[in-house]
């Protein structure tokens, strides 16, 4: 079995338990090229308790020999998990849970499509409405075309998610837009661009006077305080301090290479950290991207998970919180072992802050 099939396989493992639980839930995307093959991330959308929803997610997963890092940042939980795979190299997915998704005071998304209006793919249910909202709606909002110029397949719709396109724009701005699903159909990015200055107005002025404003308020407020304001350290965050000579970029290389394989958003080698401030770190951070700072200090507000450096035998060795690959034994000298390792660790430590989930994975 390829390395994509077997995270196909867990994941459709967690859809049949959601389908179990009596749960509503839907895949707003991530789906991509199913059955054959499937996106980085699956995002879903849950009714009911979002803690239930991720407790089974855990289960399922922790019970199939995954190693789970459960973690919330605000109103979203990312579950990323790791494995060793049939031919011993490191397999990951991740599995994001939220209730609803916005764009200042606009939920943009806030509940699962009646079940007539959803897309059956094997175990999974897919949501025209939510993809839509999730894909375009968001990204139109907060960068207007800019986002669908490095990814014009963002405006790739299927008929189903044109079907859908008026009603969003309606329910989101309160009246309707037909040059936007034109400049949609056509894929003419300077009518939607012209149209999207008005329609951000509608739709932040609609969501002021509609119902439930103090929750709208507090989520918008949460958002902000998560990613912007006091972001906290996500992804893992790798300090460098064994030099810059030939040895010290191979294993550099090594590091990344490794971590690109995985289902971080991204990798960044970072040689000098006082060129952004502390907050820009940590809101990468924050947002699944790894950083490694190679021979520069760490910024305040994160903290280094694993290290590379010389010992007084100038030997290069890395290390993390109980792991040392000086030690005599042969699985610590593995990196991938070593990186399972540390996700135990690391899984370990997330799961003690989030007793809820971890109790709601038991039943």
């Amino acid at each position: 079995m390829g390395l994509e099939f077997e995270k196909i396989a867990a994941l459709e493992d967690v859809a049949r338990e959601l389908n179990d639980s009596g749960l509503r839930w839907a895949v707003t995307n991530g789906l991509g090229g199913y059955p054959d093959s499937i996106g980085r991330d699956l995002d879903l959308i849950v009714e009911g308790s979002l803690d239930l929803a991720v407790g089974h997610v855990i289960k399922v997963l922790e019970s199939a020999g995954w190693v789970v890092l459960p973690n919330r940042q605000g109103w979203i939980w990312w579950i990323v998990a790791f494995r060793e795979s049939s031919d011993g190299s490191l397999i990951s997915l991740q599995v994001d849970l939220f209730k609803h998704l916005q764009w200042a005071f606009t939920w943009v998304v806030d509940k699962v499509s009646n079940k007539e209006d959803l897309i059956r793919r094997g175990p999974f249910y897919e949501d025209p409405a939510a993809a839509v909202g999730k894909r375009f709606m968001l990204n139109a909002l907060s960068t207007g075309v800019t986002k669908f110029r490095e990814k014009p397949t963002y405006l790739d719709f299927s008929e189903r998610e044109l079907a859908v396109l008026p009603s969003l724009l309606t329910r989101l701005s309160g009246r309707h837009w037909p040059e936007i699903v034109k400049a949609v159909s056509s894929k003419d990015l300077t009518l939607l661009k012209s149209e999207l200055v008005s329609f951000r107005r509608k739709c932040f002025l609609k969501a002021i006077w509609t119902k439930r404003p103090i929750a709208r308020l507090a989520s918008a407020f949460q958002k902000q305080w998560v990613v912007n304001l006091f972001p906290r350290q996500g992804a893992p965050v790798i300090e460098l301090t064994s030099g810059d000579d030939g040895e010290s970029r191979k294993v550099l290389e090594k590091i990344t290479e490794e971590f690109r394989k995985l289902v971080y958003q991204d990798v960044r080698v970072v040689e000098d950290s006082s060129q952004k401030k502390a907050r820009h770190w940590c809101r990468l951070s924050c947002l699944q991207v790894v950083l490694v700072f190679a021979n520069t200090p760490v910024p305040a507000g994160l903290k280094a998970e694993i290290t590379v450096a010389r010992d007084e035998d100038d030997q290069i060795y890395w290390k993390s919180q109980g792991l040392d690959s000086r030690s005599n034994l042969e699985s610590t000298k593995n990196l991938k072992v070593f990186l399972l390792n540390f996700f135990k660790k690391k899984s370990s430590i997330l799961k003690q802050r989030h007793p809820s989930v971890i109790r709601a994975a038991r039943y």
